[in-house]
């Protein structure tokens, strides 16, 4: 998205399709966690298939509009996000209209529940946009 914010002043993003972004970083945090709970513990409680996304959900086009949202908060352009369907944005592979995970099962078992998709965009915009500041 930001990507292409930096050659358009406008972009059109699907707005029928729902999902919970989820950082890598969170990822990453969560998956260790997990790893050191099954290294010292045997028990099958803590295995199995859970999910695990960013808390809270959206649509392609609220992602964008807070992904440039927290862009303009760090000197971005501020990019104007216009909600289009899924028919309107015609492309080889299917996405489904609902990709949310129930992620409730990984809490009970684990105790980890990540942070808000909105709070991980916001510190991954941030380190983006610091990023960029430091690169000559």
């Amino acid at each position: 998205m930001l990507r292409l914010g930096e050659s358009q002043d406008e972009v059109n993003v699907v707005a029928d399709q729902f999902g919970c972004p989820t950082s890598a970083n969170d990822i990453a945090t969560a998956i260790v966690a997990i790893a050191g709970k099954l290294s010292s513990d045997p028990s099958a409680r803590l295995r199995g298939v859970f999910h695990l996304s960013g808390t809270g959900e959206t649509n392609w086009a609220g992602f964008a509009k807070q992904i440039f949202k927290f862009s303009a908060e760090n000197g971005g352009k501020s990019i104007i996000v216009n909600d289009i369907t899924t028919a309107q944005y015609p492309t080889p592979a299917r996405r489904p209209a609902n990709s949310r995970l129930d992620c409730n099962k990984l809490d009970e078992v684990h105790g980890i529940r990540l942070p808000s998709w909105q709070t991980s965009t916001r510190a991954v915009v941030t380190a983006l946009a610091h990023s960029k500041e430091e690169t000559p």
